[in-house]
């Protein structure tokens, strides 16, 4: 495991009030308690990871990740938990930037004009955060995120188990 692992792993990511964000994820989707600490715990890896980031695209959601998303989302909404986690842990706060329409139309564009091409740009995008999941958290997370949680969660079984 890297050395920035190992400090990941001395770290303490726990919050104030998590039980409350835990609840609040478990209002939203329909999962045992121990699945949405385990969405949490992961969720808080992804933060850290992307405030270690030197640029907001170097580290993103994609579809395999779309359920830390979610549990981004809800750790938002707490406000004062989630400024509190970031400061205290990152010395800054890590932004959620959804990618608007217009530049989602213009992706899909480019990908119909040039397929080959968007292809290897993904490819490429895909291999740098592979890269640094596993250089900073370790080949255990890359797989984690990218086999189990990507096989499990798929966004048809996100819909299905959302309540609201």
């Amino acid at each position: 495991m890297s050395q920035l692992a190992t400090q990941l792993d001395e770290l303490d990511l726990e919050c104030e009030k998590e039980e409350a964000i835990i609840e609040g994820f478990m209002e939203r989707y329909d999962v045992s308690k121990e699945e949405a600490e385990e969405i949490f715990e992961e969720t808080k890896k992804w933060l850290w990871l992307a405030a270690q980031s030197d640029e907001e695209s170097s580290v993103f959601i994609d579809k395999p990740l779309l359920i830390i998303d979610e549990m981004w989302h809800t750790f938002i909404l707490h406000t004062k938990q989630y400024y509190n986690f970031c400061l205290r842990n990152f010395k800054k706060l890590v932004h959620h930037l959804p990618t608007p329409p217009s530049e989602k139309r213009k992706y899909q564009e480019e990908i119909e004009a040039n397929p080959a091409q968007m292809l290897l740009k993904h490819e490429e995008k895909l291999k740098s955060q592979y890269s640094l999941i596993y250089d900073k958290l370790g080949p255990e997370t890359l797989l984690k995120w990218y086999d189990t949680i990507a096989q499990k969660y798929t966004p048809e079984y996100i819909n299905s188990i959302k309540k609201v």
